[in-house]
């Protein structure tokens, strides 16, 4: 938080994104909606590794280190006596999740120790509460372009036309198709050891439009 300059950063992507180029446009698309200037993030007064136990009133509230996964700081927040879990952005329902961080192994190996608590009620960083059936769905999808993303690496194909050609008919009526291309982008990092892949080097805002654009088409 403290060199990632999150909000300030945001503001001036959206302050220079166009619509001159593919990426500037749909920057500006998906930012619209949003005002980043002006805000302040707080820096946390206490930090964990692992886990940490709170007192919530008159619940305890397990904290939980999973990251890196969707980003480097991922942590779920599980009130074991309500049988509720708070995922953030670790679950996305009805929508492609996206992988900032990686690697993937660890964000499915967070799925899967959700499926194994006992949980009743599950609040999502995006998308509508659900249960266990709402976890397992996001761990079959990374599990799934996980190993298609593989193939394709193996197969020395670029990212865009990776990312294009893994079917996402079982996922059709999940939003932000176009978060593929910053998946496999992810993926293709992660195989490669974490060296930068040529192909990555483009402009994945811009990818993520054009893969938009002939969806669409």
């Amino acid at each position: 938080m403290k060199h990632d300059n999150g909000a300030q950063r945001l503001a001036e992507m959206k302050k220079a994104a166009t619509s001159t180029s593919e990426a500037g446009a749909f920057l500006a698309e998906i930012f619209a909606p949003f005002d980043f200037n002006g805000i302040e993030v707080a820096m946390p007064t206490l930090t964990f590794e692992h886990e940490l136990r709170r007192k919530v009133g008159n619940k305890t509230v397990h904290l939980i280190e999973v990251g890196p996964a969707h980003t480097r700081g991922d942590v779920l927040a599980y009130v074991p006596e309500d049988h509720v879990i708070f995922t953030g952005d670790m679950l996305f329902i009805n929508g492609h999740p996206i992988i900032w961080a990686g690697p993937v192994g660890n964000w499915i190996k967070a799925c899967q120790m959700m499926l194994e608590l006992e949980l009743e009620t599950v609040v999502p960083g995006h998308g509508p509460i659900t249960g266990k059936r709402g976890v397992a769905a996001v761990k079959e999808y990374l599990e799934y372009i996980a190993a298609e993303a593989r193939r394709r690496f193996d197969a020395g194909m670029s990212v865009f036309d990776a990312a294009q050609d893994i079917s996402m008919s079982d996922y059709s009526s999940w939003g932000d198709g176009e978060r593929i291309v910053i998946n496999v982008a992810t993926l293709y990092r992660e195989f490669a050891g974490g060296q930068p892949v040529t192909d990555i080097r483009a402009d994945l805002f811009g990818m993520m439009a054009k893969f938009r654009n002939s969806s669409r088409h």
